[in-house]
């Protein structure tokens, strides 16, 4: 009878339902430990105020697309109070300390509070005229060509489409309709005005490239890309040019509204620093490092290309 016992109580032991409650008990006598007795007394209040039911209310209409009924508002009431218990007491238990993904987020609301109050101007004409201006070479438009193309499908002919491709070249060159040279495919057989990183989208960097490098008349090729050989003929070429306030308004208030946000973080940031002694203590393989930080941090963006006209 004794072994039975001892049986059942490793079994119990190993249960995942038991190991949980074993350590929510070791947590909470830690926190009792540490924190001592609970200082909340029984009748604190949690008071759900007409302002948050309202909330409630538009957020359920957000993703439902009605009203809720008496009872969907209850249980949805209800639920809220469940959620803010619980928020009050992982935070009296110490829970959201040193927890990175709650320390994140709560940055991101406080960076999303000062960034808002920012955003809510809108830049007039000649501010995004002055900042077309000092950033003209950012906003230029890019070279465009039109283009028509007929493939030697490398699928269909294999290590053939170089010299088949090759064969439509002199018809083409001949006066062939474009229209019956080339196999079919989900490519256009033609593109309107495109720019580089258009045509690349489509056929690949190495076709691009080679296409807007090209300087002659006519149709010329092979040209490769990943679906295979193609012969190719410039239509038109538009070519770059600085961009006009209405080629790019856009992209510009767009650009204006982040750059005010970018430096309404970055002083928040400051002021926030100016509050505080900070030292950082390197392990001895980073000695050297600066002991304190920049006091006036910067948004860091990676670079990226223009991406032309709207």
């Amino acid at each position: 009878m004794a072994g039975r016992g001892w049986s059942l109580l490793k079994r119990a032991v190993r249960e995942p339902l038991l190991q949980f409650l074993a350590a929510g008990i070791v947590l909470f006598s830690a926190n009792s430990l540490i924190h001592g007795s609970d200082p909340r007394p029984a009748g604190a209040e949690v008071v759900v105020q007409e302002g948050r039911i309202k909330q409630i209310v538009e957020s359920y209409l957000l993703l439902a697309g009605h009203l809720p009924s008496k009872v969907e508002l209850q249980s949805l009431v209800d639920d809220y109070i469940t959620e803010e218990i619980a928020y009050r007491e992982a935070i009296a238990m110490g829970l959201d300390a040193d927890d990175t993904i709650v320390r994140r987020r709560m940055r991101q609301k406080l960076e999303f509070l000062v960034e808002d109050a920012s955003a809510s101007a809108e830049p007039a004409e000649a501010d995004l005229q002055a900042l077309l201006n000092s950033h003209a070479d950012t906003y230029r438009l890019p070279e465009r060509r039109a283009i028509r193309q007929a493939l030697a499908s490398a699928d269909k002919r294999g290590e053939a489409a170089g010299a088949d491709a090759r064969g439509f070249l002199l018809k083409l060159k001949s006066g062939a309709d474009p229209a019956k040279v080339g196999d079919g495919s989900m490519l256009p057989a033609a593109m309107p005005l495109t720019t580089e990183e258009g045509v690349s989208t489509l056929f690949g960097d190495a076709f691009a490239n080679e296409v807007f490098a090209h300087k002659g008349e006519g149709w010329f090729g092979p040209v490769a890309s990943p679906f295979g050989e193609h012969v190719v003929l410039i239509m038109e070429t538009e070519p770059g040019r600085p961009a006009a306030l209405a080629d790019v308004h856009d992209r510009l208030r767009s650009d204006w509204i982040e750059s005010r946000r970018d430096k309404a973080r970055d002083d928040f940031q400051a002021r926030m620093r100016k509050r505080y002694n900070i030292r950082i203590e390197w392990p001895e393989a980073y000695k050297g490092l600066p002991t304190a930080p920049d006091p006036h941090p910067t948004t860091k963006r990676l670079t990226q290309e223009p991406t032309g006209g709207e």
